[in-house]
């Protein structure tokens, strides 16, 4: 079932060089699917998931941006998010994972302006009009990310 699911979350990043409006869309959906491996196989198939889908993203997909969003965020936030959530305690779950999301944001900020040209010039350079944002998007992106595993998981055969 894990190489499966880690076939399917290589596709949608595939799917990525050929919907350019959609790269970050499905970033994010390969992540979903890792959380599926993650909840449905355990903590090492979803490890190895996310280390297989990054690796062979990285070789085969012509866009290298998104795979590198699953890689450095997508795909770990599917493994911090679990941990993270096993705290109990919603207040330091939510500090940690915006600590998180905030630390990948600057390095991908860095990162992608110069060499894969992630971001429209409006935002290259301006981190002070990025984090913010990405703040935001985040926020909705995790309540949504929980909402769509509380319901896969509800509807996959057990």
């Amino acid at each position: 079932m894990g190489g499966v699911l880690s076939a399917l979350a290589l596709m949608f990043l595939l799917a990525a060089s050929m919907l350019p409006a959609g790269r970050l869309g499905c970033a994010a959906l390969a992540g979903v699917v890792g959380a599926v491996v993650l909840v449905r196989c355990g903590w090492k198939t979803g490890m190895m998931s996310w280390i297989a889908v990054s690796v062979l993203s990285l070789l085969l997909s012509p866009s290298k941006g998104s795979a590198m969003l699953y890689t450095i965020f997508f795909g770990p936030y599917t493994l911090m998010k679990n941990r993270i959530e096993r705290l109990n305690r919603a207040p330091l779950e939510w500090l940690l994972k915006f600590l998180f999301c905030m630390a990948v944001s600057v390095l991908v900020f860095f990162f992608s302006a110069d060499i894969l040209g992630l971001f429209p010039p409006v935002i290259a350079g301006k981190l002070w009009l990025f984090l913010p944002a990405v703040a935001v998007v985040f926020l909705a992106y995790d309540v949504v990310f929980s909402k769509m595993i509380a319901m896969l998981i509800a509807r996959l055969p057990k």
